[in-house]
C-alpha cells in the first residue's frame, strides 16, 4: 500500500508546485516550488439570533420570567431577578420576534392612519398627534397617503388587514359616501374616523358647518355680498359638510345661493390657482372667496395678484385649517383654526382605550375659532 507523508500530500494537492525539469541541475538554495497563494479566508461565521431561551439561560431563569420581565408583567418577581434578565436581553441584542408576537397575542402593536395629503400641514398635525401618543403606549404608526381615491383607501386597507393592525384611523372625511369602505375592515381592528364619515365607527371632529357659515357671515360683515365659493370635490363629504356652511351663511345674510359661484378643485395650491384663473377667464365677478382650506386659499391669492386684482381692497380671502403659511403672506389670511394635533392624539388614545376594553363616546365635536387677519379686512368706504 503506497503512503505519503504530509509534505507528498501538500504537493500533490497544490496546482503551484512545479517538479523539476528532468535532468536540470538544482541549484544550491533554489525552490522547486513557486510560494503557496494566502490562504482563503475563513467564511464569516453567523451567529445564531438570540431567543429567548438563550435569554434565560444567561440570566439564570426560566422562559416565563423572561417573558413576563420584558412584557412588565412581573410585578411579582424581585428586582434583582428583573435586572438579570434586562441584562442579559441587552448583553445579547435581544429583540423580540414583533410578528411571532403578533401571531401569538392576536396584537401586532401597530396602528394605521389614512391620510387624504401627508404635504399638507393639516394632516401633518393630525399624524404628529397620533404618533405622540401611539408611542407612549408603545404602538407604532403605519401611515397611508390616500390621496382621496376610493381604490388607494381599499388598497391600503386591505394592506393593513393583511397586516393585522390593532386600529385604524381615518382621517379627511369620506370618499363618495364610503360605501366602498363598508365591512372591509377585519373584526380585530378598532376603528375612529376622523371628520364626516357614512361609517358606524367612533368618530371625532369639528363642525364643519358652523365654521364656514361663521365665516361668511364675518364676509358679509365686512360689506362682501358676491361671495364664491373655493370648495373640494362634489363626492367628498368634507366639501359636502362645509358647502352647506356656506349656503346656511348666505341664507342667514338674505344672499341668494349662486351656484355659479362655486369652484370645485382638489384644494392644492395650484389647484387653487386653476380654479381661480377659469372663474376669472368666464367673466365671473365676486368680492370674496370663502376656501376650504388654506393651501387652495394660497393658490387663489396667487391668481388674484396676477390678474392685478389686489387683496383685501377688491376680493377678501378666507382660508380654512389655519395652516403656518397662512400667516407669512401678504396680506396675511385669515382663516378657521381647529385642533388637529388633538384630533390624531386623541383618535390614536380612543383606540388604546377599546384595545383595553375601555368604553368610547359614539362622537366628540371640539372647538374651532376664527382667525382674522389682513385678508378679510372691511371694505373701506371712500368719501363722497
Amino acid at each position: 500500500m503506497f503512503t505519503a507523508d504530509a509534505s507528498d500530500r501538500l504537493d500533490c494537492m497544490n496546482p503551484h508546485v512545479r517538479e523539476p525539469d528532468e535532468g536540470a541541475a538544482e541549484s544550491p538554495g533554489e525552490a522547486t516550488t513557486s510560494p503557496l497563494p494566502p490562504a482563503p479566508a475563513e467564511p464569516a461565521v453567523l451567529t445564531a439570533r438570540p431567543t429567548v431561551k438563550t435569554v434565560a439561560a444567561l440570566a439564570g431563569v426560566s422562559t416565563t420570567t423572561v417573558s413576563r420581565v420584558l412584557n412588565y408583567k412581573a410585578d411579582l418577581l424581585s428586582d434583582a431577578t428583573k435586572a438579570r434578565v434586562f441584562e442579559a436581553a441587552r448583553e445579547l441584542n435581544y429583540k423580540p420576534n414583533s410578528m411571532a408576537i403578533a401571531l401569538r397575542k392576536k396584537v401586532s402593536q401597530t396602528i394605521g392612519l389614512m391620510i387624504p395629503d401627508i404635504s399638507n400641514p393639516y394632516f401633518h398635525q393630525i399624524a404628529r398627534g397620533a404618533e405622540d401618543t401611539a408611542m407612549k403606549h408603545g404602538y407604532t404608526v403605519i401611515f397611508c397617503n390616500t390621496d382621496r381615491s376610493a381604490s388607494k383607501e381599499l388598497t391600503y386597507v386591505d394592506l393593513l388587514d393583511e397586516k393585522r393592525v390593532d386600529g385604524v384611523i381615518l382621517t379627511g372625511g369620506g370618499v363618495d359616501g364610503d360605501t366602498h369602505l363598508a365591512d372591509r375592515l377585519h373584526e380585530q381592528a378598532r376603528v375612529v374616523a376622523i371628520g364626516p364619515h357614512r361609517l358606524s365607527y367612533p368618530s371625532i371632529g369639528a363642525d364643519d358647518r358652523g365654521a364656514i357659515q361663521a365665516a361668511v357671515l364675518h364676509l358679509v360683515a365686512g360689506g362682501r355680498r358676491r361671495i364664491a365659493c373655493l370648495g373640494g370635490q362634489p363626492g367628498w363629504l368634507i366639501h359636502q359638510e362645509r358647502l352647506a356652511g356656506y349656503r346656511a351663511g348666505l341664507e342667514e345674510s338674505g344672499i341668494t345661493y349662486d351656484e355659479s359661484l362655486v369652484m370645485p378643485s382638489d384644494l392644492s395650491i395650484d389647484g387653487g390657482q386653476q380654479a381661480v384663473e377659469s372663474a376669472l377667464r368666464a367673466g365671473l365677478s365676486f368680492d370674496a372667496i370663502m376656501s376650504f382650506s388654506d393651501y387652495a386659499a394660497l393658490g387663489a391669492m396667487r391668481a388674484l395678484k396676477e390678474a392685478g386684482l389686489t387683496i383685501p381692497d377688491q376680493v377678501a380671502i378666507m382660508g380654512c385649517d389655519d395652516s403656518p403659511l397662512s400667516q407669512m403672506v401678504e396680506p396675511a389670511l385669515s382663516s378657521i383654526t381647529f385642533p388637529v394635533w388633538e384630533f390624531g392624539s386623541l383618535a390614536t388614545q380612543m383606540i388604546v382605550d377599546m384595545l383595553n376594553g375601555r368604553p368610547v363616546p359614539a362622537s366628540q365635536v371640539l372647538p374651532y375659532q376664527l382667525r382674522i387677519r389682513q385678508s378679510t379686512a372691511a371694505l373701506r368706504v371712500l368719501p363722497s
